[in-house]
């Protein structure tokens, strides 16, 4: 069907077609009496150029372009809302509306009026556009774009045949939920750090998040609006987090992608802060590999916040020889505490703090049943590392 409104403007483009909310805009200009409001919820077709020129569009070839989803809309305006330190009475007021009226924006039940957007861009130093469309940042940052389920994958998405077992207690077990809720809990450590990574209002990276999402959830408990890209090799693991957080905040922020973070898919200097609450010093490659890829996909001044464990070399010494010799042979990583691979990795600046310690015979992982079945009980130091990228 072909359009039949022409509403001359310069890169705007407005319509509604069977009820459904389709705009993008990138200029400030007249409708020609039309609201954006009414084009939102008009029911003939209305479709503009896209150009100064007057060519016209189809509303069909518009709708599969252009179709913006008022609830996101909504969660996003709501974050640049927060981040400025406004309430919705505050926001209402400088706006000269009611509070309800941004209630029903927030909620996604209704867009502001053209006028309105043009003033809430000003205001949060962001396009219209911006506001109104999803990003995929995936895209940006890698070349290639999500699954038809909004998942990236760089793996097989078919979970690896030794991992079945795992993801299926991990489902049945509700570890998820559980680990998410255990990290509302208070935690002054973790915080501090989820504080310290929130802080830095950019793309945040969370690798081999595992089933206890590793810092993120100490971050978003910090900033609910930070933007993450939450990753894993599983890609069940990062299957059941979007879930699980798709039904818990509803984030237009958070992003999702299977990966082996030993050959990042990322692009050289795009990223603000990789963190990594453990999932190096489990890494199923190799660590020194997985260092180097990190220091290459931050950008310059961007950090690594690690968080990993070992057993001192002298608690090795004191340990019977043969038991030294099983451990050496079967798990040499945990006694690795990767000093001298993040600096070969390129980080000019690494600051390490102790974050306290456990011991195996109160663990259940492993490397604890391990270290049982040779009657020995391992104690482990905990540290978290900021590198810097200089």
């Amino acid at each position: 069907m072909k359009s039949l409104y022409r509403i001359k403007t310069a890169n705007i483009t407005s319509f509604g077609t069977r009820g459904r909310s389709i705009i993008t805009l990138k200029a400030s200009v007249s409708f020609n009496n039309l609201r954006l409001c009414d084009a939102v919820s008009m029911k003939r077709p209305v479709a503009s150029i896209s150009c100064a020129k007057c060519a016209i569009i189809s509303a069909s070839e518009a709708e599969e372009r252009f179709i913006v989803n008022k609830i996101r809309f909504g969660k996003r305006i709501s974050a640049l809302r927060r981040s400025k330190g406004l309430s919705q009475a505050d926001l209402a007021q400088s706006l000269g509306v009611t509070p309800q009226a941004v209630s029903k924006w927030e909620c996604g039940n209704a867009v502001p009026d053209l006028d309105l957007l043009l003033e809430l861009s000003h205001m949060y130093r962001v396009s219209i556009n911006e506001m109104l469309e999803d990003r995929d940042l995936l895209f940006e940052l890698t070349g290639q774009k999500t699954d038809s389920d909004n998942i990236a994958y760089f793996v097989p998405k078919q979970e690896r045949g030794y991992n079945v077992a795992w993801v299926r207690e991990i489902r049945s077990g509700g570890w998820i939920k559980r680990n998410w809720e255990s990290a509302q809990s208070e935690n002054p450590a973790m915080d501090e750090v989820g504080k310290n990574i929130a802080s830095c209002n950019g793309i945040i990276l969370e690798i081999g998040a595992g089933p206890g999402g590793g810092f993120m959830p100490y971050v978003l408990k910090a900033n609910p609006d930070a933007t993450i890209i939450i990753s894993d090799l599983s890609p069940a693991i990062v299957s059941e987090w979007k879930k699980f957080l798709d039904k818990a905040l509803g984030s237009p922020n958070l992003y999702y992608a299977a990966f082996d973070f030993c050959r990042m898919p990322f692009k050289d200097n795009c990223i603000d802060i990789i963190s990594d609450g453990g999932g190096i010093g489990n890494c199923e490659g190799d660590k020194a590999e997985a260092l180097k890829e990190a220091y290459r996909v931050l950008k310059p001044g961007g950090r690594l916040i690690t968080s990993t464990g070992f057993v001192s070399r002298e608690t090795l010494a004191s340990l019977p020889k043969s038991t030294q010799r099983v451990l050496l042979e079967k798990r040499p990583d945990v006694f690795e505490d990767l000093y001298e691979d993040t600096v070969l990795a390129g980080f000019g600046k690494i600051d390490s703090v102790i974050s306290g310690s456990w011991q195996t015979d109160s663990d259940d992982s492993a490397i604890a049943d391990l270290a049982r079945s040779l009657g020995v009980n391992l104690k482990f130091t905990g540290y978290i590392r900021y590198c810097t990228k200089t």
